[in-house]
């Protein structure tokens, strides 16, 4: 469970986030929604512990993320993963080592196990066969499942998908909502989207944060959003269909 509390930040003298409370259930996947620059992305870097708030609090499964500062830098991200909206791969490494990179990185010495883990990450995505493969020889979409597969291999708590489909066609962005939506289904990971697309939200979330300029102008059920009373998120959901 994640729990934001009153959670005020400003950077460089301004505000950000600007009071935002929600308790993320283990049993709810959340999508944060919002225009550009609304502080979606400086949201989930201080649930991540990697901004210190000015005030409030965020505490993930119980630890109160600042005030043991070396949760931040070591236990705490171990519970978070992310699929980048570029997916961030490595042009001179394989798929392989790509995905089996964060292993390496938390200390496995075992080629073998990393390898099955690896692999079996890949299948989740449909991608077990390109193991050898460079980037270079990926589409845009097989590059974002790499990235998700990479999220998987440590077994995280959290997975935080960057605006999963920004960029690609519509064919492939559905190839990769698929994934997503199966490793939901499968309960996985509680899953954390960040996004500016309303399509296709119930598939990636049953809760919504809707941010605007810092402020949290509606929390709760997507099923209940577009009837909001709120004059600002029926003008974006309007001009975003």
């Amino acid at each position: 469970m994640i729990k934001a509390d009153s959670l005020c930040l400003s950077l460089g003298g301004r505000p950000v986030l600007k009071d935002i409370s929600f308790t993320l259930e283990d049993t709810d996947n959340l999508i944060i929604l919002g225009r550009s620059g609304s502080g979606k992305t400086v949201l989930i870097k201080t649930l991540m512990g990697l901004h210190v708030p000015d005030s409030g609090t965020v505490t993930v499964d119980g630890r109160d993320v600042y005030a043991a500062r070396n949760l931040s830098n070591a236990e705490l991200k171990h519970e978070f993963a992310m699929v980048f909206q570029n997916a961030a791969l490595l042009d001179s490494f394989t798929v392989f080592q790509n995905v089996a990179l964060p292993l390496f990185e938390r200390g496995e010495k075992d080629y073998a196990r990393a390898l099955d883990r690896a692999t079996r990450c890949l299948a989740i995505v449909g991608l077990e066969d390109t193991l050898d493969k460079f980037p270079s020889e990926l589409s845009g979409g097989m590059k974002k499942r790499v990235g998700i597969a990479r999220a998987l291999v440590y077994e995280p708590r959290y997975i935080i998908f960057d605006e999963p489909v920004s960029g690609l066609d519509p064919i492939t962005a559905k190839e990769v909502l698929y994934y997503i939506t199966q490793i939901i289904r499968s309960a996985r990971a509680t899953t954390i989207t960040i996004t500016h697309d309303i399509r296709n939200l119930e598939e990636i979330g049953n809760m919504v944060l809707f941010l605007e300029a810092g402020n949290c102008l509606y929390y709760g059920p997507v099923a209940e959003l577009h009837s909001h009373k709120n004059s600002f998120i029926q003008e974006f959901l309007g001009a975003t269909q």
